[in-house]
């Protein structure tokens, strides 16, 4: 078996093995989306090793590079994404072998840390090679209307219903919004967050061609992101990033101007719950009130990471408080 980096003339194959590995589920493989997320990356293309015998390739590894901002400082880290082994080659470690030698050249390009949020299934895996559990990611919800929610609660007793088709309309997304980030010098530098810019924002959430991603703004004090996700019986709006300009995180008037934004979306989409990282809103509190009493909860996923060059700071990555990433950084894509 040959280890060697994916080259741009193996990408057919390699999504002929994600698709023959994982199936397609409820992200397509394609050679377009593979495009968007490990080519088209603003942080920079993704880190991709193959496992090849007798000319075929029976294993893909790849790391999609990551920017954080802490304190000043630029940390340049990796989230461990698409894996695949081939259906006749389960078993020889062809996983483990291509997650530590990509690790390595990780590590001798001066990436700092990796991280990702393994389901039940592959977190022991990842812990056995040396990721460690930072903490269970915190959630905030909010309720729009309880007697819509109580009412889908109680329709659910006893019935079966299938996920619905989201009817929101394609929002287009305006030049200016991406003109604000050009105001955009950052917030709460004590925590870490995602560096970002207009062209991260048009790549992760104008541009993605897995979720449909609306923004409420006034074109001067806030951008938020979300995407509207149906089960069964109720709709939730996942606000997945919270940008605050002017430093208004701390003007409680930004509070009613975003909920006025929102609420009504909310309304006409028949949305029954809301839900927003809650790091992010312990960041920017007096904006986010409108948000109201739920105590912020720790139902997310586990966040892992591991040390590539964070040595003696490694610990730091462990204490939540450190973190003020959103449900964007963390949701899987």
């Amino acid at each position: 078996m040959q280890i060697r980096p994916a080259t741009p003339q193996d990408k057919p194959a390699m999504i002929d093995l994600l698709k023959k590995s994982l199936g397609e589920g409820l992200i397509p493989k394609s050679e377009a989306l593979w495009t968007w997320k490990h080519e088209q990356n603003p942080f920079g293309a993704s880190f991709v090793l193959l496992a090849e015998e007798n000319d075929t390739i029976i294993g893909l590894r790849a790391f999609m590079q990551w920017q954080w901002k802490w304190k000043g400082k630029l940390y340049k880290a990796i989230r461990a994404v698409d894996t695949a082994t081939h259906p006749a080659h389960q078993g020889k470690g062809i996983f483990k072998k291509l997650t530590l030698q990509q690790l390595e050249l990780c590590k001798q390009q001066g990436v700092h840390f990796v991280f990702n949020t393994p389901n039940d299934q592959s977190r022991p895996g990842y812990l056995k090679m040396g990721w460690v559990q930072q903490g269970r990611m915190p959630l905030k919800f909010k309720v729009p209307n309880p007697v819509a929610l109580a009412l889908a609660v109680a329709f659910k007793k006893g019935k079966t219903a299938p996920v619905a088709e989201d009817p929101t309309p394609v929002q287009q997304w305006e030049p200016k919004v991406f003109e604000l980030m050009n105001r955009y010098a950052g917030s709460n530098d004590d925590q870490l967050q995602t560096v970002l810019s207009a062209e991260y924002i048009r790549w992760r959430y104008a541009d993605n061609p897995l979720f449909r991603y609306n923004y409420f703004t006034d074109h001067e004090n806030f951008l938020l992101i979300g995407r509207i996700k149906s089960h069964s019986f109720t709709r939730e709006l996942r606000l997945v990033d919270c940008i605050l300009f002017n430093n208004s995180s701390s003007d409680r008037r930004i509070n009613s101007r975003i909920s006025k934004a929102i609420l009504p979306y909310c309304k006409k989409n028949k949305i029954q719950v809301i839900s927003f990282s809650g790091q992010q809103y312990q960041s920017y509190r007096s904006a986010l009130n409108w948000m109201g009493l739920i105590p912020v909860q720790n139902r997310g996923p586990i966040v892992t990471v591991r040390d590539l060059n964070m040595n003696e700071q490694f610990p730091d990555l462990l204490d939540i408080k450190n973190w003020g990433y959103s449900l964007g950084d963390m949701e899987l894509f």
